[in-house]
């Protein structure tokens, strides 16, 4: 097979002639040592400012050979070339044994400047028109072209066939040159290829891949279209799905979508990072209520002039969380005979499964958990940070007691990562994710291994200098910790701002535990002070924080455990 550089057609390339030829070419056998360039725009051009000649063929022992290609039915009427497409149009073409002569002086031209050997300077070069749609030989009779020059349909019937008229057409150059011309051997060839293809390895900035895959525009895949018109015709639904894989990004415009109705739409999770996140997306207003739960129904509470006592300890906050303050809020709804709503939409709704939760869930929304409509997207197996413990199964199973039917649905492409950091991922934790096929990989994962906090503290510096010389903002970066601000190596970091207030984003890298962030994404994320990953509580912690990076992940990692993460 021939080297073809580029190794397949580019999607810019339209004309379906060039795609037949492209692969008929890469398919000669014992052509291991010819080189085919493709689509060679030629700069310096004899003729016109910007050129391009469709197929360059180097051939050892040969020459060097300019191809041009016409498809559809081609015919010459007094001097004019025309081409008759599949639907029978008749489009008037440029000559293409013009076009081709002209290429080929142009890049012989070129070789002259370019080249310091004589042997290039003076390299056979030769060129030949192909019609790989139409039969054309003995047809064309005209002083500007031999037939020997042309291909047509017979002679690109198969790879075999396309690699006897080129071997022709080089017997026929071979006739054609003067005595001074010289046949290249592979040596001369390779010099050729590079200097009208030349190689070369630039570094590509993080900046630069960091920018490439944020450029990509986030679109519905199909699973995740199908997933939307699904929740559109039922009327309760279960969207489950791994992280990245678009939950969000569906809730937003469903939630949207049930407002602009004036459908009185609630649209909660349990994070309040998350809730400012979504509040901002969904520009809530009378039809729309969107917030964190607890957030919610304490406002509810405060508005009917109760005053909700949280405590100070852990234990009094969770009984005040999980106990006092839904029973409040459910007095509250009542004693304010508030409207149910419409519509209810849970994100992340893994985490405010617990019964009182679902109690308030079914007061609140019209015809209740068993009749209303709600949609709860949730990943209740590796994103269950708050509901520690408890099965995905064990998780429906508290709907059962509503007697409620609904419809499942499952998210599985992957639209937010990078291709680098799901690679990452999966090999992390075995698992095989399904994603979009995106252009640019990104950059690669890095893990990095700590022994005390101050080579963490060193590491984590070192991250935000190289950073900062990349050119990356600040606001791009999140660093992300299983544990609070205060006891974190982040804490101690004095080279760059650091702070745990998302309002100081603009001029100070965002700190936040890796609960908080839970729903969230940024293009950069720094992992810090994993020190153990011992149980599956801390593996979905993990699982959680790696999943937030879209573009650049760093883990920094304890030395007996980073060796799991490379």
């Amino acid at each position: 097979m021939a080297k073809m550089i580029p190794e397949r057609p580019s999607e810019e390339t339209k004309s379906s002639a060039e795609i037949k030829l492209f692969h008929r070419l890469q398919a000669m056998e014992d052509t291991t040592d010819w080189t085919v360039l493709h689509s060679l725009a030629i700069a310096k051009h004899d003729t016109q400012s910007q050129g391009e000649a469709d197929f360059v063929v180097v051939i050892p022992a040969h020459g060097v050979f300019v191809l041009e290609v016409k498809g559809g039915r081609i015919s010459n009427t007094n001097g004019a070339w025309f081409s008759q497409d599949r639907n029978g149009e008749i489009h008037s073409i440029k000559n293409p044994v013009e076009e081709a002569n002209n290429a080929m002086h142009s890049i012989k031209n070129y070789i002259v400047q370019a080249s310091s050997s004589r042997n290039l300077e003076r390299t056979l070069f030769g060129f030949g028109v192909v019609f790989p749609d139409t039969t054309v030989h003995g047809a064309v009779h005209s002083v500007e072209i031999a037939d020997e020059q042309i291909a047509d349909f017979d002679d690109c019937f198969s790879p075999e066939d396309l690699k006897i008229y080129l071997l022709k057409l080089a017997d026929y150059w071979k006739k054609c040159s003067s005595v001074k011309a010289t046949i290249p051997a592979t040596a001369q060839c390779n010099e050729l290829v590079q200097l009208l293809r030349p190689s070369f390895e630039g570094r590509v900035s993080l900046r630069s891949l960091i920018r490439n895959v944020e450029n990509q525009v986030i679109e519905l895949t199909e699973n995740q279209q199908e997933t939307f018109e699904t929740i559109s015709e039922n009327d309760r639904c279960i969207i489950r799905g791994d992280a990245g894989t678009g939950k969000t990004i569906i809730a937003l415009h469903f939630a949207r979508q049930k407002a602009e109705c004036k459908q009185l739409t609630g649209f909660f999770c349990y994070n309040k990072q998350l809730a400012d996140y979504l509040k901002k997306h969904t520009q809530a207003g009378e039809s729309l209520i969107c917030d964190s739960f607890t957030e919610y129904m304490e406002s509810v509470v405060v508005k009917s002039g109760r005053t909700p006592e949280i405590g100070t300890n852990q234990s009094s906050r969770d009984k005040y969380y999980r106990k006092t303050l839904p029973q409040l809020f459910m007095e509250s709804f009542m004693e304010l005979d508030l409207p149910q709503f419409d519509y209810l939409i849970l994100d992340e709704a893994q985490d405010l499964f617990i019964e009182p939760y679902l109690e308030a869930f079914d007061l609140i929304l019209s015809g209740g958990l068993k009749g209303g409509k709600w949609y709860f997207f949730m990943d209740a197996e590796k994103q269950n940070l708050f509901q520690s413990g408890k099965t995905e199964k064990a998780v429906l199973e508290m709907l059962g007691k509503y007697d409620t039917f609904y419809t499942k649905c499952y998210l599985k492409d992957n639209c937010r990562n990078s291709v680098a950091i799901i690679e990452k991922v999966d090999a992390v934790f075995g698992s095989n994710t399904r994603h979009k096929h995106n252009d640019e990989r990104g950059a690669d994962v890095v893990v990095k291994a700590y022994r005390k906090t101050s080579d963490q503290v060193e590491a984590i510096e070192t991250i935000l200098r190289t950073l900062r010389r990349e050119g990356i903002d600040v606001g791009q970066i999140t660093l992300l910790s299983p544990i609070r601000f205060r006891n974190s190596a982040s804490s101690l970091i004095t080279g760059t701002p650091v702070s745990p207030d998302a309002a100081d984003r603009e001029k100070a890298v965002f700190f936040s535990t890796i609960h908080s962030f839970k729903g969230l994404e940024s293009p950069v994320v720094i992992l810090t002070d994993i020190d153990t990953l011992a149980d599956e509580a801390r593996m979905n912690i993990l699982y959680v924080g790696m999943t937030r990076a879209k573009s650049a992940l760093y883990i920094l990692a304890q030395e007996k455990i980073a060796n799991q993460l490379r």
